[in-house]
């Protein structure tokens, strides 16, 4: 499969990670909502040094959807890796069979050992996607790896998942104008 075949494949992909979102009370440990997150600041430094000669493209597939960050290597052109955040105001009430049951029914299999609920599947010959969740992250993960050395989806995938925490998120999204100390475009700096 050529590269050019494969980003529309991940897109699509991940767009399954997206949900809509229906409107709730606001909670204070909510995330911020899925258009205020961005990749540059979501993407944890661990996460970064395991990718070496990636560039990083952020790709916002609806406009409820958290960022898919997308990285394409440098060197092995046939390589690209994505990571799709799906933020919401925890799963801790949901079923973890009803999490998984969407990839398992895909001809997926569950991953032990990775925090609350985790499934593998490979869509296409040479990409592997591993989808995650856990208590203490508040977003659902999915890392699509296409190309060589896909099973390094599932320590991507580990890795993403212990990073996510709600402080994370919090330090995630640009300030805003009511920020004390953020310049705004407008305003200019302080």
């Amino acid at each position: 499969m050529r590269v050019g075949q494969g980003v529309g494949v991940v897109l699509a992909l991940a767009l399954g990670a997206c949900r809509s979102r229906g409107a709730g009370t606001v909670d204070a440990n909510a995330p911020p909502p899925a258009n205020a997150l961005w990749c540059e600041r979501l993407i944890a430094p661990e996460v970064r040094d395991a990718l070496p000669g990636f560039s990083l493209k952020q790709e916002r597939p609806c406009p409820t959807c958290g960022p898919l960050c997308t990285f394409r290597s440098g060197e092995q052109k046939d390589v690209t890796v994505s990571i799709a955040y799906d933020c919401r105001e925890h799963f801790a009430g949901e079923d973890v069979q009803a999490l998984l049951a969407p990839t398992l029914r895909a001809g997926g299999t569950e991953v032990a050992a990775m925090g609350r609920a985790a499934a593998r599947r490979e869509p296409v010959p040479g990409m592997l996607q591993v989808s995650t969740w856990d208590d203490d992250t508040p977003c659902g993960i999915v890392v699509t790896w296409l190309g060589p050395d896909k099973e390094r989806a599932i320590d991507l995938a580990r890795m993403t998942l212990f990073a996510t925490s709600p402080e994370r998120l919090a330090a995630s999204h640009p300030p805003d104008a009511s920020t004390p100390g953020a310049s705004t475009p407008e305003a200019g700096p302080p």
